[in-house]
């Protein structure tokens, strides 16, 4: 039983932000039944397809939800579809802006008998405003929240987009942090409310320096921790990286690598003039680092005769197969979903369970368990083409 056992939740969203959001839920114990189109959710056929023939991409945004296929284009649809939204505690979308009124989908129309309603709407640019009709995707988002700009000042280097799609997941985290505070202010006030989640917010909102920037004019071309923080190549091509910057902790790292007398040295005096040698003290980091048999030796030196810390650059099979993910059971289940970042010392279970079906695999369960249908009625609207369902992805 989760924290959010007895929350059910309607989850019209498609790929990663707005699915990865309900999975959050799902993990913390809330029904989620995925609403999916006829064709099903696009990251249903992004490769590999597994024994099972479920995508592991798919699993990760999805596991642990109760899987429905419903054809919007038949007329008795978006009726079912508002029977269904009166009996849940949240509803989420990723539609562009005015697609669920359309249906009679949105919040102002399924509230006035559902008070309580939390309704999450997530979009790249916000439901109102200039940009609100544009498509969004991660890379527009990373484009136009200043992250790809940011990068490519701070490293100067050609702009480049991020390995992830970074602003989905951003913004799933925004959404679902939303949706849990709003299931609060229903319970004390007995009225749910509306949520305009947008990616390029999300996006401004985890760039630490933004307010620098902005409130003070002051261009950050340098400095940053993660920033200044190098990664040494070791002569056998190995990457370790260290927290913290050289540049600022200067006398502490000189003292480190054993080069005190390196701390009245010109070159290093100021913050300022040691930007200017900044390869230079890398250089000699590395070479000191280039000394100890192992990593092993070289943190353990490192952290105790510095603030400084390391790291070793790894794969994420390596981390997958290490001592520390099999403590914390950051895998579960065939399709290796991941487990939510967070466990409940109480005894609370926090976690996902793991559980995928094809799409429409739940239409009958959800028909009949939520809006009591009986096996005839059901079989009505299959044969009405609202209901589909697929044996394959």
């Amino acid at each position: 039983m989760g924290p959010l056992d007895g929350i059910r939740v309607l989850d019209f969203t498609r790929v990663v932000a707005g699915p990865l959001a309900t999975r959050i839920l799902a993990d913390q114990g809330a029904e989620v039944i995925k609403v999916e189109p006829p064709e099903g959710d696009l990251s249903r056929t992004f490769p590999p397809l597994l024994a099972n023939e479920i995508t592991p991409y798919f699993a990760q945004q999805n596991a642990g939800k109760q899987f429905c296929s419903f054809d919007l284009s038949q007329k008795r649809t978006p009726e079912l579809l508002r029977e269904l939204a009166q009996k849940c505690d949240i509803i989420v979308e990723n539609f562009r802006p005015g697609v669920m009124a359309k249906y009679g989908l949105d919040y102002e129309t399924l509230s006035e008998g559902n008070p309580r309603l939390v309704y999450c709407s997530i979009t790249g640019f916000g439901q109102t405003g200039p940009w609100a009709k544009r498509r969004a995707y991660a890379p527009i988002g990373h484009l136009e929240s200043g992250f790809v700009e940011y990068d490519r000042r701070k490293n100067e280097r050609l702009a480049r987009q991020p390995a992830s799609v970074l602003g989905d997941s951003v913004t799933a985290l925004s959404a679902a942090a939303s949706i849990n505070a709003s299931l609060v202010q229903a319970e004390r006030t007995g009225k749910g409310g509306y949520l305009d989640v947008c990616m390029i917010e999300s996006l401004v909102y985890i760039q630490e320096w933004v307010s620098t920037e902005l409130a003070g004019g002051w261009e950050i071309t340098n400095g940053g921790f993660c920033h200044e923080s190098p990664i040494l190549e070791l002569p056998d091509g190995q990457l370790w990286g260290v927290a913290g910057s050289p540049i600022a902790w200067f006398s502490d790292l000189a003292k480190a690598i054993g080069r005190p007398e390196l701390i009245n040295d010109p070159r290093f005096a100021e913050p300022v003039v040691r930007e200017q040698y900044k390869e230079e003290i890398i250089a000699m980091l590395t070479e000191w680092a280039s000394s100890f048999a192992n990593f092993d030796e070289f943190l353990t030196a490192l952290e105790s005769k510095s603030p400084f810390t390391a790291a070793q650059m790894i794969s994420i099979d390596d981390l997958a197969s290490s001592e520390w993910a099999g403590h914390r059971e950051l895998l579960v289940g065939t399709n290796t979903e991941l487990r939510i970042p967070a466990r409940n010392a109480q005894g609370v279970d926090i976690g996902t369970n793991g559980r995928l079906a094809h799409r429409g695999a739940d239409n009958e369960l959800v028909l009949s368990t939520v809006l009591g249908l009986t096996e005839s009625e059901i079989d009505l609207l299959k044969e009405a083409g609202v209901l589909l369902s697929a044996s394959g992805p």
